[in-house]
């Protein structure tokens, strides 16, 4: 595949070195917006201009469900192709898209997270508790579709595709056949459209996917640490940028999700949600597992302390503990019972 360069602005170098930094993204309008935001922040790091390199991924090219497209990678698979064939320097990811599992010579980092909350869109401003008896409500994700259902049963949940735009024209447009969608309210913020929410549904109520409203900017490793075996140094500039851009709540919460999800070994929409917070020095987790047809549902939770005194590395670890303790609690409770754990589903905004 050719990718498609598209300069993002030139500002006057004050770092002595004007050469381009390539950010792969997909070309979607929440997509090259999210990268967009990114790209603005990496020049004023570096100073050096910043070329969005257009890359289509597997779920932009195939068409039907997602549940039909089977992989948590078919949205990042084609940008980490390109990143580490030397393509584009920096890819922008949605974070729930990324599989749990390490990808060799590659890292990313999480600036800070916009609200993690799904959002209804409702035609005539309704709730959740206030649509019809019977109404039509469409979303793309397992995980929300299981949880609506189990908040308002006799709802008819409608499996949908397409972009933000197309989404909500289904219940917002003048040929809408639906009565609401559910879409991720951080999509809707940063493309400027939270006035078509009618209800920013509570966590309680539908738990976001694990990383919802999270950004992962991902670079090749090499670029930022440096290797002692073979003597190749990371780019200063880069480095530093990248470790600016890390969000030290945003991402200890997002590891205790992502580690729930991993211990799990559920794809990134099966009907498993997960929320944490991080309030002084306590980062809390609340983690669901929902039935498919939302007949049953099971929640459980737990706490961390973090301690000031110790290394970046040891708050990582006692994020990672926390997931894995919450996701051992379900599993003992008989998680795997309510849900398919294995699927593997990628989850849109």
């Amino acid at each position: 595949m050719t990718p498609t360069p598209l300069s993002v602005s030139t500002p006057e170098s004050t770092s002595g070195d004007a050469t381009p930094i390539r950010l792969g993204t997909r070309a979607s309008a929440l997509a090259t917006t999210q990268s967009g935001l990114v790209a603005r922040r990496l020049e004023e790091l570096t100073g050096r201009p910043v070329e969005l390199v257009h890359i289509k991924t597997e779920g932009d090219v195939k068409t039907g469900s997602l549940a039909s497209l089977g992989g948590t990678g078919v949205f990042v698979t084609a940008l980490r192709e390109a990143l580490l064939d030397g393509r584009c320097d920096v890819a922008v990811h949605s974070l729930k898209d990324l599989p749990t599992t390490p990808e060799p010579g590659l890292t990313f980092v999480t600036p800070e997270r916009e609200d993690p909350r799904d959002a209804l869109c409702a035609r005539d401003g309704l709730t959740l508790a206030t649509l019809p008896h019977g109404g039509r409500v469409g979303t793309g994700s397992p995980r929300r579709a299981a949880q609506i259902r189990a908040a308002r049963p006799d709802l008819d949940v409608v499996d949908i595709r397409g972009n933000v735009g197309t989404r909500l024209d289904r219940a917002l447009g003048p040929d809408a056949d639906l009565d609401a969608v559910v879409l991720a309210y951080a999509g809707l913020s940063r493309l400027g459209r939270t006035d078509v929410i009618s209800e920013v549904l509570d966590v309680d109520v539908v738990a976001p996917a694990p990383g919802q409203g999270a950004l992962a900017v991902e670079v090749r490793t090499a670029d930022i640490v440096s290797d002692p075996a073979t003597g190749r140094a990371p780019a200063p500039d880069l480095a530093e940028a990248i470790h600016l851009l890390d969000h030290r709540p945003t991402r200890l919460a997002v590891l205790a999700e992502r580690s729930v999800l991993a211990r799990l070994e559920a794809g990134c929409a099966a009907p498993v949600g997960a929320h944490a917070t991080v309030s002084g020095a306590v980062l809390r987790l609340r983690s669901v597992v929902a039935a498919v047809d939302g007949s049953e549902q099971m929640s459980r939770g737990g706490e961390a302390s973090l301690s000031q005194d110790v290394a970046p590395e040891a708050l990582d670890a006692a994020a990672r503990t926390l997931g894995v303790a919450v996701a051992e609690n379900l599993l003992a409770d008989g998680a795997e019972r309510l849900a398919p754990l294995s699927a593997t589903v990628p989850e849109k905004a």
